[in-house]
């Protein structure tokens, strides 16, 4: 199956303990924690990020960023990037997946992101000026 955001709502739209909208080009997916999720659906790609920090939030950004480094990959399926976000630049965790893939990757791919927001926020929270919660 080929992905549009149409398609992409009504699948989220049956795991009961989510909230889905649609924004402009973009989903908007929230879980029962209060974990919101952005998923873009492109002509190959479709992405799943989350908000993690603003980065003016982080105390030691060396530091915090040589921990990212060096411990992402424990938590599978979802890496880090900064982006910006308005004027701010906000770390984030994604994930991409192909447009082909099927109903239950994309299901995994946003329930992990959503698992592994929390796991990062309790890893990374020491170099954070405020705590985050996810």
């Amino acid at each position: 199956m080929s992905w549009s955001n149409t398609t992409l709502k009504d699948l989220a739209q049956e795991q009961s303990n989510w909230v889905v909208e649609a924004e402009g080009d973009c989903l908007t997916i929230a879980n029962d924690e209060g974990i919101d999720a952005f998923v873009y659906v492109g002509n190959q790609q479709i992405i799943v990020e989350t908000a993690l920090f603003p980065a003016s939030d982080v105390s030691d950004v060396a530091a915090l960023d040589a921990l990212i480094l060096r411990s992402h990959h424990l938590l599978p399926l979802t890496a880090i990037c900064i982006n910006k976000i308005g004027n701010e630049d906000y770390y984030v965790a994604f994930g991409a997946l192909s447009v082909d893939s099927k109903d239950s990757v994309v299901i995994e791919e946003i329930e992990t992101l959503f698992a592994n927001t929390g796991e990062f926020l309790d890893l990374y929270n020491q170099y954070l000026t405020q705590e985050h919660a996810a």
